[in-house]
C-alpha cells in the first residue's frame, strides 16, 4: 500500500526546520563570520593584499548572509502555513519488496518500495543516509507540498537489507518518485515511465 493524503504544518514539521534552535545571530556568529574570517588570513598569505583578501572574505561572508536570510525568511513562511490543510503532504508506505538500485554519477542510495497493487516508491540522494531504522518495509514520510522537500521519515517497522538490483538509476528521476512498477518489470517500468520524460524534454527544446 502506498497513500498519499496532505495535512496543515504541525509544530514538529516546523521545528525540523531549526532542530538544534539555531537563529539567524547564532548562525552568522558561529558559523559566517569565522568562516570568512579564515578565508580573509589565507588569502592575506597567500596574495599578501589586504583588498584582495578583504574582497574574497567579503564575497564568502556576504554569500553566507544571503543564504542564512533566505532559509530563515522560509522558516517564518512555513510558520504562516498552519493554516494552509495542504502545506504537507504525508505518504504512508506499507512495501512487500524493497530494491537498491545501482547508483548513476552523484545520485547517492537508491532505494525502490514494492507495494502489493502494482504500485512503487522511488527515493533517491544521499539524504537517505541521515534516515534511522532506514530501509523499513513501512513507513510514514512527511514533505513539503509545495517544494518536495523532505521533512522526515517515520520508520514503523525495524530496519531491513534491500535486495541489490542491477537496474540503474535513470536520468530525470527526482528525490521521490511514485510510479506503477513490480519487482520483476522493474527495468521496463522505469524505461516506460522516465522515456516519456526524456522524449518530452526533447520535444520542448525543439
Amino acid at each position: 500500500m502506498i497513500r498519499t493524503t496532505r495535512r496543515a504544518a504541525s509544530s514538529a514539521d516546523l521545528a525540523a526546520l531549526t532542530p538544534t534552535g539555531d537563529s539567524f545571530g547564532r548562525n552568522v556568529l558561529r558559523g559566517s563570520l569565522p568562516v570568512a574570517g579564515a578565508v580573509f588570513l589565507a588569502a592575506l598569505l597567500i596574495s599578501r593584499s589586504v583588498w584582495i583578501a578583504g574582497a574574497m572574505g567579503g564575497a564568502l561572508f556576504a554569500l553566507s548572509l544571503a543564504s542564512n536570510a533566505g532559509f530563515f525568511a522560509d522558516a517564518r513562511r512555513r510558520a504562516g502555513q498552519r493554516a494552509d490543510t495542504e502545506a504537507v503532504e504525508i505518504i504512508d508506505v506499507d512495501a512487500s519488496h524493497i530494491v537498491d538500485l545501482e547508483p548513476v554519477g552523484s545520485h547517492g542510495p537508491a532505494l525502490v518500495f514494492f507495494s502489493d497493487d502494482g504500485r512503487a516508491i522511488m527515493l533517491i540522494g544521499q539524504w537517505l543516509l541521515e534516515q534511522r531504522s532506514f530501509p523499513s518495509k513501512a513507513f510514514r514520510l512527511a514533505r513539503w507540498a509545495d517544494t518536495g522537500k523532505v521533512i522526515r521519515i517515520e520508520a514503523t517497522e525495524g530496519a531491513v537489507t534491500p535486495e541489490h538490483s542491477t537496474v540503474r538509476v535513470p536520468n530525470g528521476a527526482g528525490d521521490i518518485e511514485i510510479l506503477d512498477a513490480t519487482p520483476e518489470t522493474l527495468a521496463h517500468d522505469l524505461e516506460r515511465r522516465f522515456g516519456r520524460v526524456r522524449a518530452a524534454r526533447e520535444r520542448s527544446r525543439s
